[in-house]
């Protein structure tokens, strides 16, 4: 379960940084984008995690 956690925050940050490098800002919509994004990515990390 911390697996999944650490891995969804690590993706929800690289998507943040990516974007501000990205866009020269950081915008709401990025930044929702990259919370569902990691919330998703963290789900499927620990169902992995659990069939494997």
């Amino acid at each position: 379960m911390i697996q999944a956690v650490v891995f969804a925050i690590t993706i929800f940050i690289g998507w943040i940084i990516f974007d501000g490098i990205k866009h020269k800002k950081i915008i709401i919509e990025n930044v929702w984008a990259g919370l569902v994004a990691a919330i998703v990515a963290g789900i499927v990390w620990y169902l992995l995690f659990i069939i494997f």
